[in-house]
């Protein structure tokens, strides 16, 4: 089995994409005083197990982190 170089890049890319992306979403996890479901640990341990899609549902579950709002 050979492995194309383009294959390994997109690889990297998609995986340097998710770490920045779940950084900024844990970020955000530790400045709220409350979250939904008011349990922050398994908000990380989703975001941080489940690539790109923990971290997209923690958005949509957080609207108010696209928005700006605070709670």
């Amino acid at each position: 089995m050979q492995v194309s170089v383009e294959w390994v890049v997109e690889l990297i890319f998609l995986c340097i994409v998710h770490w920045i992306l779940a950084g900024i979403v844990v970020n955000d996890i530790a400045k709220r005083k409350h979250v939904k479901g008011n349990h922050k640990a398994p908000w990380v341990i989703v975001v941080l197990l489940l690539t790109f899609f923990g971290s997209l549902l923690y958005i949509m579950f957080h609207p108010q982190m696209v928005n700006g709002d605070e709670e």
